[in-house]
This record gives structure tokens, C-alpha cells and sequence, in this order.
């Protein structure tokens, strides 16, 4: 523990067929688990510049060693646990609070080109007591911050376009504080990958080339 802030990114094992699924068709299992092996280091990548301990939540288990090299030196690996994402979300933060770490923010590895400036801004906000959320443009949510461990992860309806909005009711109904960032994307579908790429993808141009190198470099071999 090198200070009081920590941030976990929920991932997977990227095994063919496992993850991504539904960016197939037009993808092959292959492809679609190749590209999210880039999302995953670029993630990585982005949150180093900022001085927070890193950890990675992953599933499943036995797969410790691979993830590990897929998500460098700098940050740690660390088994979700629990039988859904509510559980597995729950666990992940009582683990890092029982580490003694006051600040805690959790993100998918869905949103691989998510603002740096957003997580800054929900480390600032959560000092305030406050449970931050950063919207997600399909209904749930591509970050959670907390100060503490709330009871705000039971009776979800998750993967459904009511993950955020159940949250902030049960936050409310519990009298806790919340904050929205700004909206951001999650990459699911074949459309939402589409948001990576400009109008001038046939000139093999991505919006975010510099800031998602490992995926840029992807798209432009394997499938632009």
C-alpha cells in the first residue's frame, strides 16, 4: 500500500469465445479476444500517470499468471469473488478497505478510452463522503467510487438499462450522497466500436490513436 487511494479495473481472462462475445459477428471469437487484450494493457497503460495504487480484478480463477503479464509490474492481481457482479463488486471493495485504503474507485475494462480527467475528478468528489458514478450511455455505469463500504449492490437488475438508475434510487432510499460524471461509453456491441473510429476511418484514422495505442494499432491490422 503505497497511499490512500486505490482503483481496480474488472476484467477477464481474454480467452477466445469468453469475452467480447457480442462484438461476433462481424469479429471472430479470435479477434474480438485480441482486442480485448488491448483494451486491457491500454487501460493499464493510462491509469499509471496517475498516483494511485492499481489493482486487477479477475476472473477466473487459475489465470493469475496471465493476467499479471498482460497488466504489468505496477499493479496487482486480485480474484472477484462472488456468484454476480453485485457480489464480485461488493467483495473487491470490502477487500480493499480491509487493505486501509480510504478512497476506492472500480472500473470496467469495457471503456477502454475513459477519460483520465474523470477519474481524477471521482477521487476528488469521493473525499467528500459521497458515492460517485460514472454514467454509462447503455443505463449502468463505468465507475464507482466509495469512502466506505455502502450496501448499495443487492436487488440490481445488471446487464439491463437499469443499473444506474436502481443504484441511485437505493443510495437515496439509504440517505447517501451521490455524484455523476460525465456520460461515457462502454465498448459491447459492433456499433459502440465504432465510436473509437472517426469519420475518416478508411484514411485508418482513430479518434484516440495516441491515447489507446495497443487498440489502435489492432483495428488498423486485424479489422479496419
Amino acid at each position: 500500500m503505497n497511499g490512500e487511494s486505490a482503483i481496480a479495473v474488472m476484467l477477464k481472462a481474454p480467452a477466445a469465445g469468453q469475452v467480447k462475445t457480442r462484438l461476433v459477428p462481424p469479429l471472430t471469437n479470435r479477434q474480438s479476444a485480441g482486442l480485448y487484450r488491448c483494451f486491457i494493457k491500454d487501460i493499464f497503460a493510462r491509469l499509471a500517470v496517475i498516483n494511485i495504487d492499481i489493482f486487477a480484478a479477475y476472473t477466473p480463477s487459475g489465470t493469475r499468471d496471465i493476467i499479471k503479464k498482460l497488466v504489468g509490474k505496477d499493479a496487482r492481481p486480485v480474484l472477484q469473488k462472488g456468484n454476480n457482479l453485485g457480489e464480485r463488486l461488493e467483495n473487491v471493495f470490502r477487500a480493499l478497505f480491509k487493505k486501509g485504503y480510504k478512497k476506492v474507485a472500480v472500473i470496467g475494462s469495457d471503456s477502454t478510452d475513459i477519460p483520465i480527467e474523470y477519474i481524477k475528478r471521482a477521487f476528488d468528489e469521493v473525499e467528500e463522503g459521497k458515492i460517485v458514478f460514472g454514467p454509462a450511455e447503455d443505463g449502468g455505469y463505468y465507475l464507482i467510487a466509495m469512502h466506505r463500504l455502502c450496501d448499495i449492490f443487492k436487488d440490481i437488475p445488471w446487464s439491463t438499462d437499469k443499473v444506474l438508475y436502481k443504484s441511485l434510487k437505493t443510495a437515496r432510499r439509504k440517505g447517501i450522497e451521490t455524484f455523476l460524471l460525465p456520460c461515457w461509453h462502454d465498448i459491447d456491441t459492433y456499433n459502440d466500436l465504432k465510436k473509437l473510429v472517426p469519420a475518416g476511418i478508411k484514411q485508418g484514422l482513430l479518434k484516440n490513436k495516441i491515447d489507446i495505442p495497443h487498440t489502435y494499432n489492432f483495428l488498423k491490422k486485424k479489422i479496419l
